[in-house]
């Protein structure tokens, strides 16, 4: 792998313990999966993971500092930094310590690159009421899929609005409804409703440009949430980054672009670390 590719990185976990794990390579503007052997991980370790390297961070369309490694996956003398049951051969990760231009939560999610990622000034203020209208959209997408209000009405609401450059306004209404326990009879148990809305507002009318909806067995339900949003590729659109999980699962990561007025599904990946398992299994 050439140094001078630009990898992304998830850089995640408690706010003192932050860890970073790479996750894709950007090459031509297009998000690609790293595929290396164990010989190739360890170079990429010794690459990127070198300690006291630094790495610049994006939350929601901003540059807001860095993270610098204390640590990296292999190092003579002492254990890998992590191993997996069942796994032979796992993703290097890092430790890492914020230098954060604002103030971390308890439980840090930010992406990081290998290089600087320009973000567009997002000059003009946000609606301050995301409730209503994201309501307005996400219940429109209950109503086609068959689900009644009724089956809302137990489930948290989530209303934002996200400065992402996409539509007229460069500006992306979200509204959700997402199961706090997991299942109407216990988590991942009974039955239970998810719903993902994403439009923009062009002269006051929403037009839903992303919808996820999934109703049914608790431990089937695809969930998904909004983790982040970033320009990715310099066309001072955000791509937005998904999370999906279903109960008990290893979840995976998306990332969403926008054009002709949609937002799709461009990349994919599991979090789940493990590059290769044990022949047995155990």
């Amino acid at each position: 792998m050439s140094t001078a590719s630009a990898v992304l990185f998830t850089v995640y976990g408690a706010r003192d313990e932050p860890r970073a794990a790479p996750i894709a390579i950007i090459a031509n503007g297009a998000l690609q999966p790293i595929v290396l052997d164990n010989d190739g991980w360890r170079t990429f370790d010794s690459t990127y993971f070198g300690a006291g390297a630094r790495l610049p961070i994006y939350r929601d369309g901003a540059d807001v500092g860095a993270v610098e490694v204390s640590r990296g996956m292999w190092m003579d003398g002492v254990d890998a930094l992590y191993a997996l049951p069942a796994c032979r051969e796992v993703v290097p990760q890092a430790e890492v310590r914020l230098q954060a231009t604002i103030t971390p939560e308890e439980s840090v999610e930010f992406l990081a690159s290998s290089v600087p990622l320009p973000q567009k000034k997002k000059a003009d203020p946000l609606p301050r009421d995301a409730s209503a209208p994201g309501r307005t959209i996400a219940n429109a997408v209950a109503t086609a899929g068959g689900v009644g209000r009724e089956e809302l009405q137990s489930l948290d609401f989530i209303g934002r609005w996200l400065s992402t450059g996409a539509g007229p306004s460069g500006r992306t209404l979200l509204g959700s409804y997402i199961d706090p326990n997991a299942g109407d009879a216990g988590p991942g148990a009974g039955h239970t409703t998810m719903i993902l809305a994403l439009a923009e507002d062009s002269a006051g009318t929403q037009n839903t440009s992303y919808s996820h909806l999934a109703n049914g067995e608790a431990r089937a339900v695809d969930f998904q949430r909004v983790a982040n949003h970033v320009d990715l590729d310099g066309d001072g659109v955000d791509e937005i980054i998904v999370e999906q999980w279903r109960y008990a699962a290893t979840p995976d990561l998306i990332v969403l672009k926008y054009g002709a007025g949609k937002w799709s599904e461009v990349f994919r990946m599991g979090l789940g670390w493990c590059v290769r398992r044990t022949d047995d299994g155990r």
